[in-house]
């Protein structure tokens, strides 16, 4: 019989999801202290803005790698390369 799902897939799947929903669940139980500076922290709201898109459907992977990307500069290299990650310049501003 042949599935278009593998129980295989379906298992690891249900992993990284399962996985992801207690990051999440866990940042915030560490932040309940101090909810406005989550709140406030740009990084969680991509992090949510990525978790919608992902059940937008076909395409997700790109929508969510463009969320978390720089957006190009043709003159990068001449002013001392791209910022590092989590900076507050990153991710598309």
């Amino acid at each position: 019989m042949s599935h278009s799902l593998s129980d295989q897939r379906f298992l690891a799947i249900r992993s990284l999801v399962v996985e992801l929903a207690a990051s999440l669940d866990r940042v915030e139980r560490h932040a309940a202290a101090d909810a406005a500076a989550l709140e406030s922290d740009r990084r969680w709201h991509l992090l949510r803005a990525a978790v919608d898109r992902l059940a937008a459907g076909a395409g997700r992977v790109t929508d969510v790698q463009e969320l978390f990307s720089d957006v190009y500069e043709p003159g990068w290299r001449s002013h001392g390369g791209p910022e590092l990650s989590g900076s507050p310049d990153c991710c598309g501003q």
